[in-house]
């Protein structure tokens, strides 16, 4: 569980809550669903490279944190000599206040890798033919980018990737000089750039987060790791010193590095059993803190430029490939109340054990954003017991307007 609680940064003035498997932001524009969803993007983000390099100053000082949320997340404004970001996890605690920061990791190695993937609301630019010409710094675009284009190199001709119900698929053609991203129905080929707008939105998360979920771990273990630089070598020499040298020789001291790496060799090799189990352990952290397990997907405004019932194709697709693997999760910020009211379908389902997609109401946040804060949707039936959404101030707009069709009906 990740404790999360914003206050001060851009419209937010306070948001207090738990990370759960399954996070919902529904609110106007400007309300401060993306503000959340960009702060815990970065605390995840922070926590993955303190946590796998057991360096708690591998960020630096409370002005190189904001920057990073200002440069990655175009951000710039949002803060003040007020603004305060907490977050914890089982592996570490960050803290920004008073424009200073400070990281303490937790006892013990409790950090499993995860791929953070953060999927914004402007991801149609990757249609853009003339992509690699332009510069995006080190904001979340070039990130998404960079996803992309490792994504997409999977879904060759042989790999065509149905979109949804909409009777076209993707696919990536190598060999073509210019428009390499295609869409193909029954009768007709067309680039990305060509298709319609809900294709250029759905497109890349359909395809980002079918190869985040799948084959991105499936062909994970034929790419290296790590780089061999500075940084993987200070990462395996601390495992060792922690994990192996210190548990064996209480009075180790950096200076003895080489002459007692070359003992532990010597004892590993006569299968020493203290030496042969501290050595797994080496192995096991390493790999728990090198490979990643799971994914984090946030995404923005998956609704865009959708008709309805495709929005709820969407959602459903997204839900399923979260579900892939235990440790994946799927933060949402949202305009839709078709998504948010679909959520009540999988909740009742969990509840009847219908053997469709259902959701644990447990795993899951449904928020309300307004007014710089938060308002949990989440209620309990006082007669059943049974959890559901509050969906009806999201149907409001709707039913006023019935209710006006109705009375000009009379008239």
């Amino acid at each position: 569980m990740m404790h999360l609680v914003i206050e001060n940064v851009g419209p937010v003035k306070k948001a207090e809550l738990e990370m759960k498997k399954y996070n919902f932001f529904i609110g106007p524009q400007s309300s401060g669903k993306s503000t959340i969803a960009k702060v815990f993007s970065t605390c995840s983000w922070v926590e993955k490279e303190v946590a796998t390099s057991l360096d708690e100053g591998a960020v630096g000082t409370g002005e190189d944190f904001r920057l990073l949320l200002e440069d990655f997340h175009k951000m710039n404004g949002y803060f003040s000599a007020k603004s305060v970001i907490r977050y914890e996890s089982e592996s570490v605690v960050i803290s920004y206040a008073k424009e200073k920061l400070e990281i303490k990791l937790k006892p013990g190695i409790n950090y499993h890798r995860k791929k953070i993937s953060y999927i914004p609301a402007e991801r149609n630019f990757i249609a853009l033919p003339e992509l690699r010409g332009y510069e995006y710094g080190t904001s979340n675009n070039r990130s998404f980018l960079f996803d992309w284009w490792a994504a997409r190199e999977y879904f060759d001709y042989s790999h065509k990737s149905q979109i949804l119900g909409l009777g076209v698929s993707y696919f990536f053609d190598k060999e073509a000089q210019l428009y390499k991203d295609r869409i193909s129905g029954e009768s007709y080929g067309i680039p990305l750039s060509s298709a319609s707008s809900g294709l250029q939105s759905v497109v890349p998360l359909c395809i980002s987060m079918q190869y985040y979920s799948d084959e991105y771990y499936r062909n994970y273990e034929k790419r290296t790791v790590f780089d061999e630089d500075d940084k993987e070598l200070n990462i395996r020499v601390a495992l060792m010193e922690r994990l192996v040298l210190k548990p064996l020789y209480p009075n180790y001291e950096r200076s003895q590095l080489s002459e007692l790496l070359d003992e532990v060799e010597e004892k590993i090799n006569k299968y020493d059993p203290r030496y042969v189990a501290a050595l797994q352990e080496y192995q096991k952290v390493r790999k728990q803190l090198s490979s990643p397990e799971s994914t984090c997907f946030i995404v923005e405004e998956p609704e865009q430029n959708l008709f309805p019932y495709s929005q709820l194709d969407l959602l459903e697709y997204m839900l399923r490939r979260c579900k892939m693997r235990e440790g994946n999760s799927i933060t949402i910020t949202t305009h839709s109340p078709y998504v948010v009211n679909a959520l009540n379908v999988y909740i009742m389902r969990f509840f009847k054990n219908d053997d469709k997609l259902s959701l644990n109401p447990d795993d899951i946040n449904v928020y309300a954003v307004q007014d710089g804060g938060l308002i949990n949707l989440m209620q309990k039936n006082s007669v059943t017991g049974l959890m559901s959404i509050n969906v009806s101030d999201l149907s409001e707009a709707i039913k006023d307007l019935y209710d006006e069709y109705k009375e000009l009906k009379r008239l």
